[in-house]
């Protein structure tokens, strides 16, 4: 008897079928979200990665050429992520009282 003979098809083991635990996708941080997203669709995560590289590399053309017009891209978005910030730590805040 090989080891092809003894091996049992799929579905048939000895014990009932075990149940995988449900997940609650808002227990997860924002690093195991993504990590999840990344693993479930690496494509689209390769294609994320490849537009920041290429978004960064376009900052710096700007600034090679125009480094004013750079410097305000770069202050916009900042602006723009420290607004996020407060937003999202604001509703902590109210959620958490």
């Amino acid at each position: 008897m090989g080891v092809a003979d003894s091996a049992q098809p799929p579905g048939d083991a000895d014990g009932p079928p075990t149940e995988e635990p449900a997940v609650d996708l808002t227990e997860l941080t924002i690093p195991e979200r993504i990590a999840l997203a990344t693993s479930q669709q690496p494509a689209m995560g390769l294609f994320l990665v490849v537009l920041c590289l290429f978004a960064f590399t376009f900052v710096i053309a700007l600034a090679l050429v125009y480094p004013v017009v750079a410097g305000l891209f770069v202050l916009g978005t900042l602006l723009v992520v420290g607004i996020g910030v407060g937003v999202v730590v604001l509703m902590g805040r109210t959620k958490s009282e």
